[in-house]
């Protein structure tokens, strides 16, 4: 079977996204899960200009000889939170490979300074569930991945205008991340850096006053919608449900049909805004909090 090595790095190639790919293929065919992974991004992200940043580890590889048998990966936007996701192949289990990747990358996040380090997992994963009460891990809350059906919806006539957020929004973005989510600070990179990765953030206005934001991912030929917020005041009105309508629009004219998007299982609004728009639950995610 081959030599067991392990191995770091701070970013994947191309090389490694088709191996985790092929691994992931083969610990999801049987049982069906999502693994939230996040390799699409990943992989097209610029790297560092700082030297601080070149420093970290965020890819963290176990082989049998030339074989992935093994993978974790941190994913971290620029904040104080490293998410932690994984698998190891069928045929390896129970050799504490897991456990070996789990505790390097938990030492690197804490070499980091992270304030909260999560497993991700999918909920009917008994294996990775097992895991995650094995190193004491404290449930923190679950999100529901969500997908389009049936047709995208047509173009309509909207009261709110999206634009294209620039850098000289990152101040207001910051704000909006605050007042919506409770996140502090700016997160990840800046608005016209993101671009280059068809990452794009739109500002949502109403009459020229910013009331919201919302982004969109494109990978291939999927597309996913994210931090998605419109502020109090203009909340019940119906701008969140345009927004949405006209960010699939958007999606839609660049020829990307199948679009998905996550929502905290416990936001009985949000939930039922995107219902409304023709989006339906998939799979379920938990995050479990380590120390």
């Amino acid at each position: 079977m081959g030599e067991i090595a392990i191995c770091l790095k701070q970013s994947i190639s191309k090389a490694d996204y088709k191996k985790i790919k092929e691994l992931k293929d083969i610990c999801t065919r049987k049982e069906k899960l999502f693994l939230k992974l996040e390799l699409d991004f990943k992989l097209k992200l610029p790297r560092p200009q700082n030297m601080e940043s070149l420093k970290y580890v965020n890819e963290f590889f176990c082989y049998a000889g030339r074989t992935l048998i093994g993978y974790l990966g941190i994913f971290n936007l620029g904040g104080d939170t490293g998410e932690l996701t994984g698998m190891v192949h069928p045929l390896y289990r129970r050799k504490r490979i897991f456990s070996r990747l789990y505790h390097l990358a938990f030492e690197e996040c804490r070499r980091r300074n992270f304030t909260k380090i999560l497993l991700v997992c999918d909920n009917r994963s008994s294996s990775g569930l097992a895991f995650i009460r094995s190193v004491g891990a404290v449930y923190s809350f679950s999100e529901y991945e969500m997908r389009m059906q049936g047709n995208v919806i047509s173009t309509e006539n909207y009261d709110i205008v999206l634009r294209k957020a620039t850098d000289s929004d990152a101040e207001e973005i910051a704000t909006i991340n605050y007042t919506c989510f409770g996140v502090i600070g700016y997160l990840g990179a800046m608005p016209e850096e993101e671009e280059k990765v068809n990452r794009i953030t739109y500002m949502i206005t109403l009459k020229s006053k910013v009331i919201g934001k919302i982004r969109t991912e494109i990978f291939g030929d999927e597309g996913f919608i994210s931090g998605f917020g419109i502020l109090p005041g203009y909340r019940g009105k119906g701008y969140g449900k345009q927004a949405l309508k006209a960010t699939v629009g958007i999606l839609s004219k660049k020829g990307i049909r199948n679009v998905a998007l996550e929502v905290d299982t416990q936001n009985k609004n949000a939930l039922n805004l995107y219902k409304s728009c023709g989006f339906a639950e998939e799979s379920a995610t938990d995050y479990y909090e380590t120390r």
